[in-house]
């Protein structure tokens, strides 16, 4: 899958296995249908997206906005990424409850293991959206997280 910014302009990929070990992590929680479904037919959960939010189905997350700094360190870098949630028409509520979900399993959290080669040292969520209204009556909640990357395990 390619990536994408925020203007929908191709990137290249920058540790993107990343965004799909949260999306495993944030499915074995249960916060989110599994990556490897096919997510026309997810109805019990939100469907999961790398990048960028599909029109359908209407309940829906994203993971986002992925951005690497390793200024402090190479082996333990500091990320950055926002998860976004949709509902259906005029269901404001559902949203909210999805991202509190993923709140829970993420925030003031150490020694995450997302997967078994990739985890977070510490998370915690930095910005929390106000509720956002598309134009087809679709609400979304947007909430961005801060974690410090483990170091991949090494191999002798």
């Amino acid at each position: 899958m390619a990536e994408f910014n925020q203007d929908n302009e191709h990137r290249p990929p920058y540790r993107t296995g990343l965004v799909y070990d949260l999306a495993e992590y944030l499915a074995a929680c249960g916060v989110c249908a599994s990556p490897d479904a096919d997510q026309r037919e997810v109805s019990d959960t939100p469907a999961v997206f790398a990048y960028r939010l599909e029109d359908e189905p209407d309940r829906a997350m994203a993971v986002f906005n992925i951005t690497v700094d390793e200024a402090a360190s190479d082996s333990n870098p500091t990320v950055r990424f926002s998860l976004v949630f949709r509902g259906a028409p005029r269901d404001q509520l559902t949203p909210l409850e999805d991202a509190a979900r993923a709140y829970k399993h993420l925030h003031d959290l150490t020694d995450v293991k997302l997967t078994a080669t990739s985890g977070f040292l510490s998370c915690r969520r930095v910005i929390n959206d106000p509720p956002l209204l598309d134009t087809n009556d679709r609400w979304h909640a947007v909430d961005t997280y801060t974690a410090t990357l483990l170091a991949p395990p090494t191999t002798i």
